[in-house]
């Protein structure tokens, strides 16, 4: 093959070395290529030479070459002889070095019609070029085994819902792919037999909305000469609603009339139904930015271009007409920022941080109308896989009304805690002050019985009795309001306290009245906690000695101490910080026990659920374990059935 190649070569370069005028039509070489080739003699403007394919391609015989003299140009359209000349005068003073690069021509074959073909011009000796001729349409198709043109192209058409139509003016004949009968779904082969194809049949599967009328009308007039594109509704056989695309060419005679309209139409109702989603979307977008008082931004790395939403623009105080003539930019955002704020951001390099995947920080500013705002800003940082910042895009809050109001509380806030702690304090001194008169009651009430007992008789020693347990109970109020107080006041520091030894301490110091009561205390070991030691003894003494005081009096008292760590779960029913880790002990007995609806009045100070005189005391012990735990951040609460005793149920953190 080798030897044929070299010897048909060797042939060619022997003829152009020759005098004369050169014609090489029928001679067979050796070289195979599926595309047309000619053989060109650029200075003279003659094709010597065009194989097989050629006239396959393009219908032309040797003869009607020589009618043109064996021109090249009367293959191309008019419009590419020009483009033609400039390139075959370039092959003049090109560096032969370097191929000739490709470029693309309209080639008209014999019925006159064109196609856009790929010329690679190749330099075969002196004036003389290899031309190969590729056609575009046919490269840019994948051959595919066991598929013709036809069943490419309904693939195609049925893939990405497209049809093709032709209308012969003249003859008034139509003709369809099969695209178009999948469009109107026209799916059964026996509806498309029965279908008689004219403009008026598809005349009537037209919606005729006021825009369609308005283009028949200039179409029919003639004032489209060229090309056409128009979106328009077809209604489908089974009554579908089809939003299309049409782009037509139409091909006029000599005298300007239409000869013929060549149309792709196209489905294009999912693209319209998700333009219409999106347009929504944003309507519904603007809608929440108006109501909610934000808006949206997006800024190149160095904020040089920023886009706003119509919310930004609204915060910022710029109206319609104001914001088309708006640049925005950081120097934008500048003039704007209280100076005061600006100067922080600029010293923290936080008014567009690139350090950061996010960030969040809050500003004054002064909108366009003069009004100052407090703005919240919450951004995003993106980069690329260099890790490169690509642009930063981010939310815009006005939280002016939301500071007004925080403020507002905070000062609300501070005037309570200032008001508790003045009357704690008054309730501490009025209690203190209080102490002595009620000694000098208790004094000269003694001194009266043991002086003057015998005179007063039984009534008088009555009176004064009752006068001396009155003064205790007082005494006893004051003792436990200043206890009270004191927890309220108390800054003592926290440590390390062991649950397990503040009880064996409790139950130290109410051993007698155990043992009085026959009471019968199970306790498992506790946990170590961060709290006030004092405080912990004060919480458990008072809650054994309530146990104590509820008890029944014909069932020995049984108590049941035990603990359990709290779940994420119940951290969750309980409102507790889901970061922290909580502690619930149980303090559970078999008492007279109280009616669940109780279950809150029973903290509550002087709230009292039973006679002094069945079950003496003050009202306030409870009121202090309660105090105790939320000093420790903690909750407690108590479950009861009256008759069945009662369970308290005191849940502390394990830090403060």
């Amino acid at each position: 093959m080798l030897d044929s190649f070299l010897s048909d070569f060797s042939l060619i370069k022997n003829t152009f070395d020759t005098e004369g005028d050169h014609n090489l039509f029928g001679k067979k070489f050796s070289f195979f290529s599926a595309e047309p080739i000619i053989f060109y003699n650029s200075e003279t403007d003659v094709i010597v030479y065009a194989n097989s394919m050629f006239s396959d391609e393009f219908n032309f015989t040797v003869e009607d070459l020589a009618e043109w003299k064996y021109s090249m140009y009367p293959l191309l359209n008019k419009e590419d002889q020009e483009p033609f000349k400039k390139a075959i005068d370039a092959l003049l003073t090109w560096d032969e070095s370097n191929p000739f690069p490709d470029a693309t021509y309209r080639l008209v074959n014999k019925t006159k019609k064109y196609s856009y073909y790929r010329l690679k011009i190749r330099k075969l000796h002196k004036s003389y070029y290899y031309i190969q001729l590729e056609n575009s349409v046919k490269l840019s198709i994948p051959v595919l085994k066991n598929k013709t043109a036809h069943e490419l192209m309904n693939n195609a058409e049925e893939i990405l819902k497209f049809g093709f139509w032709k209308w012969d003016v003249k003859p008034n004949k139509i003709y369809w792919t099969k695209g178009m009968y999948h469009l109107l779904e026209y799916d059964d082969d026996n509806d498309i037999d029965d279908i008689s194809l004219s403009l008026d049949f598809y005349y009537e599967h037209i919606v005729k909305t006021k825009y369609f009328l308005e283009f028949e009308k200039r179409f029919l007039s003639g004032e489209i000469k060229s090309s056409y594109m128009q979106k328009f509704q077809l209604k489908t056989k089974k009554g579908n609603l089809l939003t299309v695309y049409e782009h037509g060419h139409i091909e006029l005679d000599e005298e300007g009339n239409m000869v013929r309209a060549l149309v792709i139409t196209r489905d294009i109702t999912e693209q319209e139904e998700s333009i219409k989603t999106l347009a929504d979307y944003k309507a519904m977008m603007e809608e929440n930015e108006t109501f909610l008082n934000y808006g949206s931004w997006e800024s190149d790395p160095l904020g040089d271009v920023i886009y706003w939403s119509d919310g930004m623009y609204h915060i910022f105080g710029y109206d319609d007409q104001e914001k088309n003539n708006t640049q925005v930019n950081l120097q934008l955002y500048e003039r704007h920022i209280a100076p005061d704020n600006l100067k922080t951001m600029r010293e923290n390099n936080s008014l567009l941080p690139k350090n950061y995947d996010f960030y969040q920080h809050d500003y004054e500013i002064k909108d366009n109308k003069d009004n100052v705002k407090i703005l919240s800003t919450y951004a995003k940082v993106i980069r690329n896989a260099e890790q490169e910042i690509t642009k930063i895009i981010g939310t815009t809050r006005d939280v002016t009304e939301l500071k007004i109001y925080e403020r507002s509380l905070e000062n609300k806030i501070n005037e309570l805690n200032k008001s508790n702690h003045e009357l704690e304090e008054f309730a501490y001194v009025a209690s203190h002050d209080l102490q002595e008169p009620l000694r000098k009651i208790s004094t000269f009430g003694q001194r009266l019985q043991f002086k003057l007992g015998s005179k007063l008789g039984d009534d008088g020693n009555m009176y004064v009795n009752r006068m001396m347990v009155a003064t205790d109970n007082m005494r006893k109020l004051i003792d436990n309001l200043l206890e009270l107080s004191r927890i309220s006041q108390n800054q003592q520091p926290t440590e390390q306290v062991d649950l397990s030894f503040i009880l064996k301490q409790v139950l130290e110091e109410l051993d007698l009245k155990i043992d009085e009561t026959n009471t019968v205390i199970t306790i498992e070991k506790l946990p170590v906690i961060e709290a006030i030691a004092s405080q912990m003894q004060q919480l458990f003494a008072n809650l054994l000695n309530n146990c104590i005081k509820f008890r029944k009096t014909d069932v020995p008292l049984k108590i049941d101490i035990t603990f359990k760590t709290i779940t994420a779960g119940e951290k969750k029913d309980l409102n507790l910080s889901p970061a922290e880790n909580f502690y619930s002990v149980r303090v559970k007995d078999n008492g007279v026990g109280f009616e669940q609806e109780y279950a809150e009045k029973i903290f509550q100070i002087f709230q009292r659920l039973q006679g002094k005189s069945e079950y003496p005391g003050t009202g306030i012990g409870l009121s202090i374990c309660k105090k105790i735990v939320l000093n420790h951040k903690g909750l407690i609460y108590a479950k009861s059935e009256l008759g069945k005793g009662a369970t308290f149920f005191i849940i502390l953190p394990k830090t403060q």
